[in-house]
């Protein structure tokens, strides 16, 4: 079954509407017709299976056959603060922590950002990671849409990260990893985690002190020095195992 993404404003009980790039994928590059099944997914944890009634100019009618909450969404929410990369390196980012389920992306500048947001560009690059967002939750069957912050500064960030259960910043310098042994000598009831990851240059020992100061946990990615882009998705996937769904098995009825 075809899943596409509907804005929760254009769904009822019994009815929906996808306009836009949705309704011209399933017209014309997929070419569906009336009567097809096909589901939509409203990026809020809910599923709602669909029969489609019309094909209009800009706009295709459906009939919504049930609601059922979507099993892709994580149990835990990891927002991912990732320090500013090149344009490309930052899209694979964001479609690969929104393949693993990490419910928010928090972009931020530091003291060894390479490459700054140019002025002007913020509201074109949140757009872009966006659709990118839609594509990936419709491709890996999530349920909910990742969120895509503001740009934000270094400092910013540590200073406005308390309310998680859990704030990580990933640094090479740091003495250990993020072990299933840490994790259990804390004794943390983890339903929520604020994950820093660095820019190319990676973080200078005075931000790493500063966070260290400010709560998080230092955490190493074991004892090769990653790329920031893969640095980002093994760090989501380690969290996402200790705390979250991955590599559990599917709960049979």
């Amino acid at each position: 079954m075809r899943y596409f993404y509907i804005d929760p404003s254009r769904i009822s009980a019994s009815q929906a509407v996808l306009e836009g790039a949705e309704a011209s994928h399933l017209k014309n590059v997929l070419r569906l017709t009336p009567g097809e099944k096909v589901c939509l997914v409203d990026g809020c944890g809910v599923e709602y299976p669909a029969l489609i009634d019309r094909l209009l100019p800009g706009r295709v009618e459906l009939s919504v056959t049930g609601r059922t909450p979507s099993p892709g969404v994580a149990p835990i929410r990891i927002h991912a603060a990732q320090g500013y990369l090149k344009e490309k390196k930052m899209d694979r980012v964001v479609r690969q922590l929104s393949e693993l389920g990490v419910a928010r992306f928090l972009p931020f500048v530091s003291e060894r950002t390479v490459v700054r947001p140019a002025s002007g560009r913020a509201t074109y690059r949140r757009e872009r990671w966006r659709r990118i967002c839609i594509e990936s939750l419709k491709q890996c069957r999530r349920g909910d849409l990742m969120g895509i912050e503001d740009f934000t500064e270094f400092g910013h960030l540590i200073e406005g990260g308390h309310g998680y259960d859990l704030r990580i910043m990933f640094w090479e310098g740091a003495l250990q990893g993020l072990t299933p042994q840490r994790v259990a000598q804390a004794a943390l009831d983890v339903r929520s985690v604020l994950v820093v990851l660095g820019p190319e240059g990676g973080f200078s020992e005075q931000e790493a002190a500063a966070a260290e100061a400010a709560g998080f946990w230092l955490a190493r990615l074991g004892p090769r020095i990653l790329r920031a882009e893969t640095a980002a998705v093994a760090a989501c996937a380690v969290v996402q195992y200790l705390f979250g769904d991955l590599g559990k098995g599917v709960k049979k009825s």
